[in-house]
């Protein structure tokens, strides 16, 4: 009788738990996307509107994290070399094609810690190629239970057009897409580079992490021969997170919510994932009026992490693709054995 009623209360102990569980989910989301929405809103509204520089998109960036934030290099005390290739909008003619490459780590200098590395971010629409190339660096602050990055990112921005591989007016359409006389089809191969820079703050713990940075504070602008001009507007990124693993053994939850804005318009993505045994996970996201994000990923050994995110798009663009496709890879190594009590072992975060 004994050993039933304590089965009975171990189950009612374990419901409870799962309520919280979902409460806190919930409260995280809903206070999250809030506060997100209103600052964008703010942020909107206080400067004049004009068009916008998007950034390429990447959904499982969030496990490369120094690709849109230089404080987050070093985080872990590992050497971290990730990679990313991504195909947006399959289906679309000359839809947009991403590669990102980020290699960064820790290392020790005058007793104090900094994260040092370096990105590679190349995003390719038709003629039309952009390659950001930055070195990051970022200075270590241990508090109790986490790391403070305080980053800066010096770089450049690439623009290069090729004018071999834009589509040519044909004999006797004169529709707004096909003008014999347009100056863009007459123009010969171009490439024109300007001086980038950005800023970024970065917290983290075992079980959560916080993220704000500010990137092309430079305003880079380029004039193209054929008297194109372009102009990158500054770009602001928020993102948050955590780990929920104390409810489920060898299970946890890890929600999301991330916000990027250029100041005219901006962008507001939630997802949830499922991680078991650090060596699994599984998720699903939304992005505001964009897409349904799908993935999944797995820990190999050697600390080789491998993983797939799909979009499947939402927007009017829906009728014209089937989706995004996302692959990326990402490897870990240990140089440092004095710090390996110290490294964080989340497959996700860190």
């Amino acid at each position: 009788m004994n050993s039933e009623r304590e089965q009975t209360q171990q189950k009612r102990a374990e419901s409870i738990d799962f309520v919280r569980l979902w409460r806190e989910i919930c409260v995280f989301f809903a206070v999250g996307s809030t506060r997100l929405a209103i600052f964008g809103l703010i942020c909107t509204l206080s400067v004049e509107i004009s068009v916008a520089q998007n950034e390429p998109q990447f959904s499982g960036a969030f496990a490369m994290p120094t690709v849109v934030n230089p404080a987050a290099a070093g985080r872990s005390g590992l050497l971290e070399v990730g990679a990313a290739f991504r195909q947006q909008w399959v289906g679309f003619d000359d839809s947009p094609s991403n590669f990102l490459l980020s290699v960064d780590s820790e290392m020790k200098f005058l007793k104090n810690f900094h994260g040092v590395g370096v990105v590679v971010l190349q995003d390719k629409v038709g003629p039309q190629t952009v390659l950001d190339m930055g070195a990051n660096y970022s200075y270590h602050i241990y508090l109790n239970d986490g790391i403070l990055g305080l980053g800066l990112r010096a770089g450049a921005r690439n623009v290069k057009y090729e004018a071999g591989e834009l589509t040519t007016a044909v004999p006797g359409m004169t529709d707004d897409y096909h003008q014999e006389t347009d100056a863009v089809l007459q123009s010969v191969d171009d490439s024109q580079t300007a001086f980038d820079v950005g800023l970024g703050g970065f917290y983290q713990t075992e079980k959560c992490y916080l993220s704000l940075s500010f990137l092309h504070l430079t305003s880079p602008e380029l004039e193209m021969k054929n008297g194109a001009r372009y102009k990158v507007r500054p770009f602001m990124t928020f993102g948050a997170g955590m780990i929920m693993g104390k409810y489920i053994k060898d299970k946890a939850l890890e929600p999301r919510v991330n916000l990027k804005t250029d100041f005219a318009s901006m962008q507001i993505e939630m997802s949830l994932n499922a991680i078991i045994k650090q060596k699994v996970w599984f998720g699903l996201g939304w992005r505001l009026q964009d897409a349904l994000l799908v993935g999944a990923g797995v820990r190999l050994p050697m600390g080789l992490d491998l993983s797939y995110n799909y979009d499947v798009s939402l927007s009017s663009l829906r009728r014209y693709n089937s989706g995004s496709h996302e692959l990326s890879a990402r490897y870990q190594l240990n140089l440092d054995r004095e710090r390996a009590t110290k490294t964080y072992k989340s497959v996700r975060i860190l």
